[in-house]
């Protein structure tokens, strides 16, 4: 028979068993202690409550049951491994997590799993179907899929709410997909309220594919330090949204995605250089490229907004290749972000996609050799579309609209980032560049530089390129920043003392930093702008970025000027025209037959090499190239 339970103030109850009752009152200062290595889980009528003083009323459980212990996944391995200095990992790198249900290898592991909080539908060793799970409480995960478990989450719904307190573990996820597992979401609702918490972890070498979803995260006010550790790239918010570590894949499809947070789609710690088998389901090229992870967002809607928010879309980091097709993303911020390290970092957007940003469009930083590719989409932002600093990368454009609220396409500017354990950044004010005389400026390297390839398109705005020698973020002021941050220092670790840097060896002494030649080719395209180095300036009177101005980061006008170590290579093919609509710089610059470079109708296009006037017909020129309008 069912009773009430009180819980006396200074009492502990030392909970042995899965207990049933109609009422239970917890006085201040009361206790409820689960058996050693295991966790209480309080429900009253199905939904999980924080166990904290009160009285509860209804169908009220406490069950008794033991946490799923995950082994360390996405930057926790890899920082872990540092940590260790190599050595086994020890039992202090597990995360025991308090979950709805387990399944491994297809079977559902009932000591792990909390059938009171399982309210409707049913949960088998194949599918979890029309389940609902409700949680108030901190860290509280739904499903666990491990193993080699081909499993099915369908027509469920997902309410949590509380803070999570280790989102790279996923703790606090709906769904958390490990080992071999293969995991199909289909017609289900992610609806949280809490910070530093994803709906959706997907780990271990996973594949993991949500369609017909919609997946919410609206963090409240406060705590706002929750994202502050990465201020440095200029990041605002309490979450983000699904994450991706490891060598999982993940594909969204005719999802909604919206979040306040600082991030909507994450991946950390992902690649080793595996190559996922052939599969009809995925892109058919990705085998072919080797790429190890793979993010594929088809026909969904995903959106970043609030009063707190500054954040990404898509984050592609390491060797991932991530494509957005026929998807809409709307972000404050960034709606794509590029960071692919050591080349292998590749982000498509594609097949009629439109990128909203509210600033940028796409950031592209600390980039070593990937590749930006946008075909068939629309951009249009309240800044620049692409910033980029500090990366050496390919930009391709193909059959694409780009509207720049600040007029500037291609904004290639100094880096103002000094990695995650960076206190400010010294802005350089009254600092000249100096030339470097052993730079070639009339030819771009396709790993050192940065190349931009127009092909179909035709576009109104600019295009500048105003990266110097000075390495201002050398200046920044380094640590105090935590153990964790200022020992990985960031994304971007140091060289040994004495050594160079991993990005100077890679590089032939340059550690993507410093000066970039810009190439632009058109091919079939037509050019209405500026295309040429620049000076770049932040706002007037500032001398210092730091946590509390951190919009200022990228926020620079840039103007046009004589080069001094950023060379612009202009080329352009038979079909290709460039309307030149104000005073531009290049180093070289090549007009093939049939190809026209001129001033806008009724004003007169000047060209000088080295001070001399030249006329404006094909052919390649070399030197200081300006062109004017009159």
């Amino acid at each position: 028979m069912l009773k009430s339970r009180t819980v006396e103030a200074c009492t502990p109850w030392q909970v042995q068993e899965t207990t049933h009752l109609y009422e239970l009152i917890i006085q201040p200062g009361a206790q409820l202690i689960a058996p050693e290595g295991k966790f209480l889980t309080l429900t009253v009528d199905g939904c999980g409550r924080t166990i904290a003083p009160g009285r509860y009323c209804g169908d009220v459980v406490v069950s008794v049951t033991e946490p799923y212990v995950m082994a360390p996944v996405g930057l926790h391995l890899n920082f872990g491994e540092m940590f260790s200095h190599g050595e086994p990992l020890g039992p202090e790198f597990n995360v025991p997590l308090q979950q709805a249900a387990v399944i491994s290898d297809n079977q559902v592991v009932e000591g792990q799993t909390v059938p009171a909080i399982l309210q409707e539908g049913s949960v088998t060793g194949q599918a979890m179907q029309g389940v609902y799970v409700a949680s108030v409480e901190d860290d509280f995960c739904g499903v666990v899929v491990e193993g080699g478990s081909v499993y099915s989450i369908r027509d469920s719904r997902f309410d949590l709410e509380g803070n999570g307190h280790d989102d790279w573990q996923g703790k606090g996820a709906a769904v958390i997909a490990l080992d071999d597992s293969e995991v199909v979401v289909d017609n289900c609702q992610f609806h949280y309220s809490g910070v530093t918490r994803c709906t959706v972890e997907a780990a271990g070498r996973s594949k993991v594919t949500v369609k017909n979803s919609r997946m919410i995260n609206i963090a409240p006010d406060g705590e706002d330090w929750v994202g502050d550790f990465s201020w440095q790239i200029g990041f605002r918010g309490h979450n983000r949204l699904a994450q991706l570590s490891d060598n999982a894949d993940v594909r969204y499809e005719n999802c909604i995605m919206h979040s306040n947070g600082w991030g909507l789609l994450s991946i950390d710690g992902s690649g080793d250089g595996r190559e996922r088998p052939g599969d009809p389901e995925w892109p058919a090229d990705v085998e072919s490229r080797g790429y190890a992870v793979t993010m594929y967002v088809k026909d969904s809607d995903l959106s970043l907004s609030g009063p707190r928010q500054h954040g990404y879309g898509a984050f592609c980091i390491g060797d991932n290749h991530i494509t957005f097709d026929h998807s809409r993303v709307d972000v404050f911020g960034y709606p794509i972000l590029l960071m692919g390290f050591g080349g292998k970092g590749r982000f498509d957007v594609i097949n009629g996609s439109t990128i909203t940003g509210r600033r940028f469009g796409a950031l592209v930083s600390g980039d070593d050799n990937s590749t930006l590719h946008i075909a068939d989409s629309t951009f249009k932002t309240g800044k620049s579309c692409i910033c980029m600093k500090g990366s050496s990368t390919r930009v391709e454009i193909e059959r694409s609209r780009m509207t720049a609220g600040n007029g500037t396409v291609l904004q290639l500017m100094d880096c103002d980032e000094g990695g995650m354990n960076q206190v400010d950044y010294k802005i350089p004010v009254g600092r000249r560049d100096v030339r470097d005389p052993e730079r070639d400026l009339t030819k771009v390297s396709a790993t050192e530089d940065v190349t931009l390839v127009l092909r179909e398109s035709t576009i109104t705005g600019n295009f500048f390129n105003s990266t110097t020698n000075l390495r201002a973020h050398q200046t920044c002021m380094k640590g105090g920043m935590g153990k964790l941050h200022d020992r990985v220092l960031g994304i971007i670790p140091p060289a040994p003392e004495g050594m160079p840097s991993p990005a100077q060896m890679r590089h032939n002494g340059n550690d993507l930093r410093g000066a970039f030649n810009l190439g632009v080719t058109l091919e079939g395209s037509t050019v209405v702008g500026v295309i040429s180095s620049a000076s770049q300036a932040y706002r007037e009177g500032l001398g210092l970025i730091t946590q509390a101005n951190r919009d200022e980061l990228s926020n620079v006008t840039q103007t046009a000027a004589e080069p001094v170590n950023n060379g612009v290579v202009v080329t352009l093919d038979a079909a290709s025209r460039w309307e030149v609509t104000g005073e531009s710089y290049l180093t070289a610059l090549t007009i093939a037959e049939g190809a026209e470079v001129a001033a806008p109708a009724g004003k007169t296009l000047t060209m000088t090499v080295d001070g001399v006037a030249v006329a404006v017909r094909p052919g390649t020129y070399a030197g200081l190239i300006r062109l004017t309008v009159d």
